[in-house]
């Protein structure tokens, strides 16, 4: 009877565990199937999360000094958008003006290719001039089967119409609801997060607060560290261009920078843009191998200096998790996947390693935490590193964050 009655009982069990993955698995199709039907909201409220996680700290510091909290936010926004307008204001002119020298070399750049490879060929002794002239380029699209061919890409470009439309009005809907989104979540952080308090469980209120200020934290550093990167890369960048002598060095420098909102995609981008322009334009594999040379300068500056200091709290993910990460958002939700599919992984890893590490390891809050982020000092204490991690480390002990504010919560 015991056997039964326990055969039994493992049974429904291995049913509940059947019936609830299926359930789980039928709610994620439906919210899937939900959010793709109004997924162009989805990329501007990424937009103003990032917003909200890059001003918030100034805004609780000026709140902190019984500043209201939406004087606080209307000073936020004021600030960046001075500092914004301050940098178009400064940098619009050289972009016109490059600008200007790009669409009178694009039409000669055909012939400066073509002359380019000819050089190349001569000197590598293999004759590529006869495939490069404007009668074989004839004869090719003469050719009925490439004429098909050509008539299936042009369809092809003309069937994503719709993706371009669409493309255009998530773009409009960035430029317009993405402020207006961060501001009023920056105002209402305060009550969010008491709201949030208010509707968890009491008996696991403790631990999801302590969880919450580790992922405010990352986030939050991740956000702010990869955009202050992004300006440090786009500045470094066009400065080392433009001492090489380059073509459009601002171009290339600011799409360096903007690309490196991305990780390892700025200045692998920003080098072959420059040494295409050294090696087609200027005609010298000296200058190209320059730029090559400096962009990977910069990256490992970047790597090794810039994002250390910057990132005061990292989740350390390894290059092919992160290469793996954006290769998946990009496949799933384009853009907006390519933006939030680190900080998406960044999220999942923190609260699934707690729950690994505390439910299945046994180990405290602290121990999990600790094992998880790493804490980068503050720059004037750098030289005594082998020091224990200080305020950070008092921050999550007391409770108190930047981020999110008290907390009651404390490490068991």
């Amino acid at each position: 009877m015991a056997t039964d009655s326990t055969r039994s009982e493992r049974l429904r069990r291995i049913a509940l565990l059947v019936w609830s993955t299926l359930g789980a698995l039928a709610l994620m199709w439906v919210f899937l199937r939900v959010a793709d039907s109004v997924r162009v909201i989805w990329l501007p409220l990424a937009f103003a999360g990032g917003f909200t996680l890059l001003l918030n700290p100034l805004v609780n510091s000026l709140e902190r000094v019984h500043v209201p909290r939406v004087v606080g936010t209307s000073f936020a926004f004021l600030v960046a958008g001075s500092v914004i307008a301050a940098i178009v204001v400064l940098l619009v002119p050289t972009i016109r003006e490059q600008g200007a020298d790009l669409a009178t070399t694009l039409p000669n750049l055909y012939t400066t290719i073509v002359d380019w490879l000819e050089s190349v060929s001569e000197s590598l002794g293999v004759d590529f001039g006869s495939v490069w002239t404007s009668t074989t380029i004839e004869e090719w699209v003469s050719d009925p089967q490439n004429q098909r061919t050509i008539q299936e890409i042009l369809g092809g470009f003309g069937s994503g119409a719709g993706m371009i439309l669409r493309g255009v009005t998530e773009t409009i809907a960035v430029a317009l609801l993405a402020p207006v989104l961060a501001f009023y979540m920056l105002m209402d952080a305060t009550k969010f997060k008491q709201r949030a308090r208010e509707l968890t469980p009491p008996q696991h209120r403790e631990e999801v607060m302590y969880v919450g200020n580790q992922l405010a934290t990352a986030l939050g550093s991740f956000v702010r560290g990869q955009l202050l990167v992004a300006m440090i890369v786009g500045a470094l960048s066009s400065i080392a261009l433009y001492f090489l002598g380059l073509p459009f060095w601002l171009l290339i420098g600011l799409t360096a920078g903007l690309l490196n909102l991305v990780p390892f995609v700025g200045p692998f981008v920003g080098g072959a843009l420059a040494a295409l322009v050294a090696l087609v334009i200027n005609q010298s594999v000296t200058q190209a191998l320059w730029a090559v040379g400096l962009f990977t300068a910069i990256q490992q500056f970047d790597n090794h200096v810039v994002t250390p200091i910057v990132q005061r709290a990292r989740v350390n993910l390894s290059p092919m998790v992160i290469v793996l990460a954006l290769i998946a958002g990009g496949t799933l939700a384009g853009l907006l996947g390519v933006l939030v599919a680190v900080p998406t992984v960044t999220a999942a890893r923190i609260v699934i390693g707690h729950l690994w590490r505390t439910r299945v390891l046994g180990e405290s809050w602290q121990e999990a935490s600790d094992a998880m982020i790493e804490y980068t000092e503050l720059p004037e204490r750098i030289a005594r590193r082998r020091r224990p991690q200080g305020d950070q480390q008092r921050l999550f002990d007391t409770g108190e964050h930047p981020e999110i504010g008290m907390v009651e919560s404390k490490s068991p």
